[in-house]
């Protein structure tokens, strides 16, 4: 079992910066992790701190769309790494579900790979919940 749970980055998230915080860049960046508060992402170019942006993953159904401010930026070994608070409270639970449903589709593609069980979706959801809820929920300050 693991000590730490892991934040994949299996979905890319969209960021589009607001033209009037007149700095930063637009584009498809990495998740890193997600938190009660916000969510990081990695990406080439930095980003300026207050800018506003747009956060939206298309890929996840329905599409999620949220707005937030950058609070810090740095340099990063591949590039730069970006923090983002929510504007709106309820846009953390929401982030929190995708960041969850990207733990569950990782552990089936690991239990794939590592053990050979092809798990369903819903399968490896039970498992996952076991396993690691509340881990994940401790890990995000979500208790």
């Amino acid at each position: 079992m693991r000590k730490f749970i892991r934040h994949p980055n299996c979905i890319p998230i969209d960021i589009a910066v607001d033209e009037t915080s007149g700095a930063g860049n637009d584009g498809t960046v990495q998740l890193i992790n997600v938190s009660a508060g916000g969510l990081a992402f990695s990406l080439l170019h930095p980003v300026t701190t207050g800018a506003r942006l747009t956060i939206s993953m298309p890929q996840v159904w329905p599409d999620y769309s949220a707005s937030g401010t950058v609070v810090w930026c740095r340099e990063a070994r591949a590039g730069y790494e970006a923090g983002v608070q929510f504007d709106e409270p309820d846009e953390a639970f929401k982030a929190r579900m995708v960041a969850q449903f990207c733990q569950i589709e990782d552990y089936r593609r690991e239990m794939r790979e590592r053990e050979g069980r092809a798990l369903s979706s819903e399968e490896a959801a039970r498992e996952w919940i076991v396993r690691y809820a509340e881990e994940f929920a401790d890990s995000i300050g979500w208790h």
